[in-house]
């Protein structure tokens, strides 16, 4: 064969085997970038090379997801069934997203555990991945997904007194108290309450109720909340202040003939009653006119008029010249009313 023919078949023999080098490459660098339960990335120069194959398989299961305060979502589950091998590394990806997806990787761990604080609360999705390192890369498809709330909110209260608002003022009976929650994130975890420092109560739920007793004039509930992500509310004080007992009836009333003239009058005096604990407000009198002054019960004197803390009142709008009869009973603060006065009369009206 002549030198031409030779150097020939040398140059093809050369062409031949980069062609085939370059094959090799392309055809590795495809099962690289197939999407499937695993993935290979690598490249070889040498034709005698074998394609690595393994099959990952995302973790087994989810767990529920929990929220923790500050915005805080623990994520767990349970681990991949595939066995890395020696020599191989296996690790979890974690990946966040919005509800239904995409997913976006947030972080990786080597454990079946991860912590994840998203930059605004709200309800996120999240799937786990398995990869496979040494030699290459495989890494699995994503796991079932689970969602979980990220809430930094503490929850609002609120306390109601016998059904109403509580009052500033005076109760004259057991009051039944309502403390209760409200939180759009997670959710209500308790309420807990502390009566004039006895101690903490925690009720889980929404709301408790319970009664604050006995006389007081400054019964204090401390109450706060704390929402199923453990995030608390600010604790606030309510004082509730509460009257038991009757004031005094009036003692020493008298009534006398009304001046001549407009209008027709019968004029009462009294000594003031008294009440030790929220103080008395005022007085009620009540009269009828009678030539026979009936016992001092309100059927007996129909006609009646609330008055403030003084210790005389002219009863007017009477007929002139007939008598009347009339009797006093006090009033605190808290509402309790005294036992009638003596009755004063008959007194004729003028």
């Amino acid at each position: 064969m002549s030198k031409i023919g030779s150097a020939f078949l040398v140059r093809s023999d050369r062409l031949l085997a980069i062609a085939f080098v370059l094959m090799v490459t392309v055809v590795l660098a495809g099962i690289s970038t197939g999407e499937t339960q695993a993935s290979f990335t690598g490249t070889s120069t040498n034709p005698t090379s074998q394609t690595i194959t393994m099959t990952v398989q995302p973790p087994a299961s989810q767990n529920a997801t929990t929220s923790a305060a500050a915005g805080l979502v623990n994520l767990s589950w349970a681990a991949t069934p595939t066995a890395p091998g020696t020599g191989h590394t296996l690790t979890y990806l974690v990946l966040r997203g919005p509800v239904g997806g995409p997913y976006a990787q947030i972080g990786s761990t080597a454990t079946l555990a991860y912590s994840d604080t998203p930059s605004a609360d709200g309800t996120y999705e999240y799937v786990i991945e398995a990869r496979v390192t040494g030699g290459g890369s495989f890494t699995s498809g994503n796991s079932a997904a689970k969602s979980g709330i990220s809430d930094r909110i503490a929850p609002a209260m609120s306390i109601t007194c016998n059904s109403a608002a509580c009052s500033a003022g005076w109760y004259n009976a057991t009051v039944s108290v309502t403390v209760s929650g409200t939180d759009a994130g997670t959710g209500m975890g308790s309420v807990t309450r502390n009566v004039d420092g006895a101690g903490q109560t925690s009720t889980s739920g929404s709301s408790a109720t319970f009664n604050v007793s006995g006389e007081n004039a400054g019964h204090t509930v401390a109450y706060f909340g704390t929402d199923a992500a453990g995030n608390a509310s600010s604790g606030t004080n309510q004082t509730v202040k509460i009257d038991l007992t009757a004031p005094t009836a009036p003692t020493a009333l008298t009534s006398a003939t009304g001046s001549n003239g407009a209008p027709v009058t019968v004029d009462l005096t009294w000594t003031a009653g008294t009440d030790a604990l929220s103080g008395v407000v005022g007085y009620t009198v009540r009269w009828v006119q009678s030539n026979a002054c009936p016992a001092a019960t309100p059927a007996n004197y129909p006609s009646s008029a609330a008055i403030g803390v003084v210790t005389s009142y002219s009863i007017s709008g009477l007929t002139n010249n007939l008598n009347y009869c009339a009797y006093l009973t006090t009033t605190d603060n808290a509402g309790n009313v005294s036992a009638a006065s003596a009755v004063t009369g008959p007194t004729k009206a003028k």
